[in-house]
Order: C-alpha cells, then sequence, then structure tokens
C-alpha cells in the first residue's frame, strides 16, 4: 500500500476514536446511593461540579408537587429496608426535580435521578426527560408472584 493511503487511514480511524472516546466520557456519570454520596459530601469533596446518577427508595410523606410551577420535591434513602426499619432517622438526600409528577412516584418507588449536587446540599435533577426515572414496586411485585 502507498503511504498517503496509510497515512489517510490512520487519520481516519483516529478521528473516529477521538469521537467514541469524547461522546463516552461527555455522557458517563457516576452511580451512587444515597449513603455514598452523604459520605463524600461529609469529606469535604467538591460534588458541584460532577454529575452524578442518584439511586434510593423514594419517602413517600415527602414528596410535594407544585402543579402551577412544575416543581417537585422528595427526599429519597438508601433502600426499601432502611425506609422500613428506620424511615424516621435514616439519612436523606432532597431530590429537585422541574417537571411534571410521574404516575410512578409513590412511597418505596425506586429512583434513579441523574443530576447534581446544589451548594445547599440537594440534588438537582437534570432537564433531560430521563433524569428521573421511578419503578413502582406495586405494580411489579404482583406480576412477580403471580408467575409460577
Amino acid at each position: 500500500m502507498k503511504p498517503r493511503v496509510i497515512l489517510g487511514l490512520a487519520l481516519i480511524f483516529g478521528a473516529l476514536a477521538a469521537i467514541v472516546a469524547f461522546t463516552i466520557s461527555g455522557n458517563a456519570s457516576l452511580e451512587v446511593k444515597v449513603d455514598e454520596l452523604l459520605r463524600q459530601q461529609r469529606s469535604g469533596i467538591d460534588l458541584s461540579q460532577k454529575v452524578f446518577k442518584l439511586t434510593g427508595s423514594v419517602v413517600g410523606d415527602s414528596i410535594r408537587y407544585d402543579a402551577k410551577t412544575l416543581n417537585l420535591q422528595f427526599d429519597i434513602v438508601q433502600d426499601r429496608e432502611t425506609l422500613a426499619t428506620n424511615q424516621a432517622t435514616a439519612p436523606r438526600v432532597t431530590v429537585l426535580y422541574r417537571g411534571a409528577r410521574p404516575d410512578t412516584l409513590a412511597h418505596e418507588a425506586n429512583a434513579i435521578v441523574t443530576g447534581k449536587v446544589t451548594a445547599d446540599g440537594k440534588f438537582a435533577a437534570g432537564s433531560s426527560p430521563d433524569s428521573l426515572l421511578l419503578q413502582c414496586p406495586t405494580k411489579y411485585e404482583a406480576a412477580a408472584e403471580a408467575k409460577p
């Protein structure tokens, strides 16, 4: 093969590799649970510039929604077991979301929220449609029990 062809192919493959690398790094976000996020906050790490996927279980009595402004606020804890054993004293993170209230937002729903930590320690969900994902346990437990 001619040197020009080899050089041209190398440049094309190099450009493709760079595009893939930048795309992956731009979409990557660290997945953390409530306890881990709180531990990092207490250690003094600046988390305000990092994008996280925060996972946990929704505390039903903390849900506040304003239909006029579309502001939604709720607390999440580590997991459903934490809700069952010590809901009143469990470490919590307050989630802030702007948009329509999801139908599946209920007590013990599993939440995956993509966003950033605010200056006051709350967790602000991003503006993309998939920044707040919820799975209501009651919708899926019945189907699982029905199978033999």
